[in-house]
């Protein structure tokens, strides 16, 4: 109880130094963030406050004014008097439901504005691309002189889209000014975007959201946390990447060559999909392509799935994690029923210390097995 109220006196602070007195929840329903520090603000020119994330799920609060009726959650966070509504999104199956690529040879005053996503082709082999936001744009006689963007960027000044790293020799979120667009890329996509999400998520809040993320070294990953993840949040609210998406499912298969599993899988196309006990495969890391965990429930105002799964560092946890792609979900096969499989999970969460965690005979795979189907498989 002592720790809790430190922790509840502590949310206070943060409320009445940065967002005023504290008369809404103390902690929102998502991920239950209530750390000072996995909090961001969205503001304005003019330094009003039109917006409010958590680090940790990315949900968002934002003024009614921003956000159709049909898509405002029904948490509400009150500061000053003002009421903040969570974004409740649409799971979608493809960004390209969303985006119209224009392709711009020679920049004009007329070609792009602040709040723009564009893109252009990396300088590598591989197939990619670079996302950024467009801050500003300085004219002289109606050409494009300069542009200011917003985008993971190396330090050392060229578009980071393929390194994976995190810390200050690597990647970050930057904002810098690029005299001539041209040295950059021969062509230049200005990324557009369906009128009804154009007309809910303006230009004020997609640079407020980028604005936010200025700075933020932390995390960044070629498959679930890039560049185009990035441009594509701040114009959406949704975190999806085609690129990231396309990498990651070349790892799940490569890595399903390697050996013949003892079950089947199915693909999962929205976290709307899934249900209470299913059993599903998600990619985590490059080195943890293939992770399996128990679904214990989906949370479709922040898009985050609450799930049970084994882990080298901490054993049994439970843990809300945003929808990833590709994500698959094992057929049943002699299963029990998705009440029980949460209520084994339960009693297995209650005693995860006494599990030991061995990446050969007990991995996360045999604790999903051992959940849902009660057996351990042979292999790995």
């Amino acid at each position: 109880m002592a720790a809790w109220t430190g922790i509840a006196g502590y949310w206070n602070r943060f409320q009445n130094l940065v967002l005023g007195p504290p008369t809404g929840p103390l902690r929102h329903a998502g991920c239950r963030n209530d750390q000072l520090e996995h909090f961001r603000k969205y503001t304005t020119i003019n330094h009003g406050l039109i917006g409010i994330s958590c680090r940790k799920c990315i949900m968002e609060w934002v003024l009614p004014e921003l956000v159709l009726p049909e898509h405002r959650g029904e948490e509400v966070l009150v500061v000053n008097e003002t009421k903040f509504y969570v974004i409740n999104r649409p799971d979608t199956e493809s960004l390209s439901v969303f985006l119209i690529n224009v392709r711009i040879v020679n920049l004009s005053s007329s070609h792009l504005r602040a709040g723009d996503h564009i893109k252009h082709k990396m300088d590598v082999p591989a197939d990619l691309y670079h996302h950024a936001i467009v801050e500003d744009v300085r004219r002289v006689d109606g050409s494009c002189d300069s542009v200011t963007l917003i985008h993971w960027q190396g330090n050392g000044g060229r578009s980071n889209s393929s390194s994976v790293s995190s810390g200050s020799g690597g990647a970050s979120i930057q904002r810098n000014t690029v005299d001539d667009m041209s040295q950059r890329a021969a062509v230049i996509y200005r990324c557009d975007y369906r009128e009804d999400m154009v007309r809910e998520d303006n230009r004020e809040l997609s640079l407020a959201r980028a604005n936010a993320w200025v700075g933020e070294w932390q995390g960044y990953n070629l498959t679930q946390n890039n560049c185009e993840h990035f441009a594509f949040f701040c114009k959406t609210g949704l975190w999806q990447s085609g690129q990231g998406e396309f990498w990651a499912n070349m790892i799940l298969r490569i890595t399903r060559l390697l050996y013949v599993d003892e079950y089947e899988d199915t693909t999962v196309e929205s976290f709307t999909d899934l249900s209470p006990g299913d059993h599903v495969i998600m990619f985590m890391t490059v080195i943890h392509p293939r992770c399996h965990m128990i679904v214990k429930n989906t949370n479709h105002a922040s898009g985050l799935i609450t799930v049970v799964r084994f882990t080298y560092e901490n054993g049994i946890v439970e843990e809300s994690l945003p929808f990833r792609r590709p994500c698959k979900r094992v057929i049943p096969q002699g299963t029990y029923e998705p009440q029980v499989i949460l209520e084994r999970a339960n009693a297995a969460l209650e005693n995860g210390s006494s599990w030991p965690y061995n990446i050969f005979t007990f991995n996360c795979k045999h604790f999903a097995f051992l959940m849902s189907r009660g057996y351990i498989l042979a292999k790995p």
